[in-house]
């Protein structure tokens, strides 16, 4: 894309300073309103000059304390929800606003206005795969679209309007993934983005903790097929058991994908070859075979998800296979990891949810065939009070999958180490923490083992991984 960008900072958005405050319904205190802006940054440290400085409030800081040192780094505007400042530099523009944190995304929302119409935003959500099938639908669409999408280390309600406010003259798509914590938070990234095509990957557990229900998970992921236009296009998962409750939530076209025969976009044919899982792709236009650079049959449904948005946006079948082929899993997402002597890793430290555990237990049993298989596994968070049940039912899942050697991590993977007891399973070590996990893996491990290591990640279960990677050191072929 040829787009600059610091770790909070972007510069394609160009608006004047009177913009932004019709935009933000804010209050112009000092500077020219004429001054034009060419950036927003919600970092002081990478401002480079000329951008508008936007202080968020977060769990460690608030952003305020950084007005004085962003506008002697080069930003010409700010933000303030803090009244008049003092000792700004002469010269630069402070816009009185209620929260800032709602007037970047109404800045975003205006930037994105100015695109329209020759921008077509896609939004993703759902309970697991948003982030890898907005990965593999940039690939996708990124064969014949000049396309932009969300960072994986931003997080909803700043990286939506970041994403937008980073956005370039001339592109074409961008692909937002939508999370969210809570009922009306999509609402609100919708309302900013105006999405067309809205993906919703699954209703799963996660998030339990916070929403109450399975119900209420669906009635917060609908809410992005409930903000589509009426000509708009929802794509949804044929085979889960909320998709005919998404589908009364969307007045026009709905494209549905999966495994079963029902589905407009499917697989069929699915095999591990490899590093690679291969299928049929089979569609509106046709059938062709295609191979991800992605383990498992999850990724299969993320596959469809994006090869469904390229049909969608007019893309051939050849096009579709051609973004598939060129897809490459983000690190900690289920990554194979070569070490010696001879063994496999699976690093999917990224996240956890009991949908994506099954998963990844499935995919250890896959590749893990005629081998000995081993598992550490850390909690689960967010899964509110059937969070002993869900570890429960993951540690039987494990002992079914002929998982030999358990290892489980944390309180709440006492209860993982109980099910797989319950069930029968081969060696279970429940430890603690991190580096008595890592001790009990490097005392475990033979020569040819497939090991798996998932969490949630504040667990930090990445440091297993960086542990055994340094121990045994990455395999020379």
């Amino acid at each position: 894309m040829g787009t600059r960008e610091g770790k909070r900072g972007l510069s394609p958005v160009r608006l004047t300073v009177q913009e932004i405050v019709e935009a933000t319904g804010g209050k112009l205190l000092a500077g020219d309103p004429g001054r034009v802006i060419a950036g927003v940054s919600t970092d002081s440290r990478t401002v480079r000059g000329g951008e508008l400085f936007v202080p968020l409030r977060g769990p460690r800081t608030d952003g305020h304390r950084f007005i004085a040192d962003a506008l002697r780094r080069g930003a010409v505007a700010t933000l303030t929800a803090q009244g008049v400042l003092e000792g700004i530099p002469n010269g630069s523009a402070v816009i009185a606003v209620e929260d800032p944190l709602r007037a970047l995304g109404a800045i975003a929302r205006a930037h994105r206005e100015r695109l329209s119409p020759g921008l077509t935003v896609v939004g993703v959500t759902g309970s697991v795969g948003k982030t890898t099938t907005v990965k593999m639908a940039k690939e996708v669409l990124g064969v014949r679209f000049r396309v932009s999408s969300t960072r994986e280390e931003w997080n909803a309600e700043i990286g939506v309007p970041l994403a937008l406010l980073g956005l370039e003259e001339g592109t074409e798509v961008a692909v937002l993934e939508m999370a969210m914590r809570g009922l009306g938070q999509i609402r609100e990234l919708v309302e900013i983005a105006r999405p067309e095509i809205g993906v919703v990957t699954n209703v799963g557990e996660s998030h339990l903790g916070l929403l109450g229900s399975r119900e209420n998970i669906a009635r917060a992921k609908g809410e992005l097929l409930e903000g589509l236009p009426p000509d708009g296009v929802a794509i949804l998962n044929g085979d889960d058991a909320f998709t005919p409750f998404l589908r009364t939530l969307h007045r026009g076209e709905v494209i549905t994908f999966g495994l079963s025969q029902e589905a407009m976009v499917r697989a069929s044919e699915v095999a591990t070859v490899g590093e690679r899982t291969a299928f049929v792709l089979h569609t509106m236009q046709g059938s062709v075979p295609v191979e991800i650079h992605a383990l498992g049959v999850h990724n299969v449904f993320n596959a469809l998800a994006a090869a469904a948005v390229g049909i969608t946006l007019g893309l051939t079948l050849e096009e579709v296979r051609e973004g598939l082929r060129r897809f490459s899993p983000a690190k900690m997402r289920l990554v194979p990891v070569l070490l010696a002597p001879g063994v496999m890793l699976l690093d999917d430290t990224y996240n956890a949810s009991p949908a994506s555990m099954r998963a990844a237990l499935a995919v250890l049993e896959d590749v893990g065939k005629g081998r000995r298989k081993v598992a550490v596994l850390g909690e689960m968070l967010e899964l509110g009070e059937r969070a002993e049940e869900f570890h429960q039912e993951i540690g039987r899942e494990a002992s079914l999958r002929g998982v030999e050697v358990l290892i489980t991590v944390g309180e709440l993977g006492r209860q993982i180490a109980a099910g797989a007891q319950a069930a029968g399973g081969g060696r279970v070590r429940p430890v603690q923490t991190w580096e008595e996990a890592l001790s009990a893996l490097l005392e475990e491990i033979r020569p040819l083992d497939v090991i798996l290591v998932k969490a949630s990640r504040a667990v930090g279960l990445e440091r297993v991984v960086e542990g055994l990677q340094r121990e045994l050191g990455e395999s020379k072929g």
